[in-house]
């Protein structure tokens, strides 16, 4: 439980039709409609009025282009994303003939069209149309202006997604810098964008470089969206997350409590992402040796997970893990011990023998086992850990070489019976 959804929130956010550049409402009626949620009636009007007109003014007349991108929007909304394609596509080339290149309907479509083609998870074409509508706005509108920063912002997610993460960082700092500038730090498109940003420092590994970004978009959130918003409380629990990462564990305990202070109040103790928030305090304070108090917390993730998700799922076996550890480390061996036979029972069941998740509950199970003097059982649960990592990874993976080495050290201790504990991870 202790983990960060990044990519998938990135795109959870990312490209969303409600942008500034995107809310023009060419149709009026179907416009209306679609303000009220009314999708398939304004789907409905959208395709009438285009084509009413069509036998009129002709399919290449510019008002009859704009109010063409009505059913686009209805249509996005409602993730018809191919049939949206071939429409954001035909208008948006015949959009360049009267209209050119540089004109903002034509420049709204192709950003429009770019946000489609990643919703199709087609990121490449996504990019090659969002660097030209990126592109034109900059040289149409001015590199700050709203619609600008926007494709800017969408261009950024896109990269993301496909892992180009230098280039990312890059054109989300654009973007972040350019709607700070115009619209304030407090405000929510620049406080996506920060977001935006400190996902893709995470996923370079630049920890120390996310925490400078995410305090002060941290701080926007409570002011625009409220302490006790569901986004803000999220990214209170990534900041306690990313905290411990940098082990810095005082200072993730607070912002682990007020996390957990703010789950409870909004989603009620036994939430999933309230446990999360359980769990994560656990992990700060067994880091700074509160062994009790994480206990506590242990306890109170494993029996609401397990209520909630089942003791197989991953995030209870993942608590049972914390907890047995914790035991462990207050040398209450038998029920450790205990503890880690359902985790490994419960691992080998959803993941394999050979996973790493399981051969490590392996590992931390050998050595609970030498801690109560089964030098036996312990030799034959780390023969096993070795057995496995080698048949699910190969004879030369470092894992493996690493479990052979850690494997003959242990055999020559015993052996030699010269030191009181065996050298396995803890």
């Amino acid at each position: 439980m202790h983990r960060r959804a990044l990519a998938a929130e990135v795109g959870e956010m990312s490209l969303s039709p409600g942008g500034p550049s995107t809310q023009r409402s060419f149709a009026t009626a179907g416009g209306k409609l679609d303000s009220q949620k009314k999708r398939s009636e304004a789907d409905t009007k959208y395709r009438l009025e285009p084509g009413s007109r069509d036998t009129v003014l002709g399919t290449s007349y510019a008002d009859v282009l704009l109010s063409s991108v009505g059913p686009t929007t209805a249509l996005l909304d409602q993730t018809k994303y191919a049939e949206v394609e071939t429409l954001y596509r035909h208008t948006l080339e015949a959009m360049k003939r009267p209209l050119g290149h540089d004109h903002p309907g034509t420049l709204d479509n192709m950003d429009m069209l770019g946000e489609t083609l990643f919703g199709l998870k087609r990121y490449d074409r996504a990019e090659a149309i969002l660097q030209r509508a990126l592109a034109g706005r900059e040289k149409a509108l001015g590199a700050d202006h709203a619609s600008t920063l926007t494709s800017a912002d969408n261009l950024a997610r896109t990269l993301h997604h496909q892992r180009k993460y230098e280039e990312a960082e890059k054109v989300f700092r654009y973007a972040q810098a350019g709607r700070e500038k115009t619209l304030g730090p407090y405000d929510v498109e620049t406080i996506l964008s920060a977001h935006g940003l400190v996902v893709t420092l995470l996923d370079r590994k630049r920890y120390e470089d996310a925490v400078v970004i995410h305090r002060p978009a941290l701080e926007g959130m409570k002011t625009s969206l409220g302490p006790d918003h569901p986004f803000t409380l999220e990214n209170i629990n990534m900041l306690s997350e990313i905290l411990l990462d940098l082990r810095k564990y005082q200072e993730a305990e607070v912002m682990c409590r007020r996390g957990l202070e703010g789950r409870e109040k909004a989603l009620g103790p036994v939430h999933q992402d309230t446990l999360l928030s359980v769990n994560n305090l656990g992990v700060a304070l067994c880091k700074q040796k509160k062994y009790r108090e994480a206990e506590a917390m242990y306890r109170r993730a494993f029996k609401g997970t397990g209520e909630a998700l089942g003791l197989d799922h991953r995030d209870t076996l993942l608590c049972i893990y914390n907890l047995a550890g914790v035991l462990h480390k207050q040398k209450n061996y038998h029920e450790a011990e205990r503890m880690y036979w359902r985790v490994l029972e419960g691992r080998e069941k959803t993941l394999g023998p050979g996973h790493p998740h399981t051969l490590q509950s392996v590992i931390k199970l050998v050595a609970v086992l030498y801690d109560q003097g089964e030098h036996n059982a312990a030799e034959i649960m780390y023969r096993r850990a070795a057995r496995e990592g080698e048949k699910a990874l190969g004879p030369s993976y470092l894992t493996t070489l690493k479990n052979a080495t850690c494997l003959a050290m242990f055999l020559q201790e015993r052996e030699s019976s010269t030191m009181d504990e065996v050298s396995v991870s803890r």
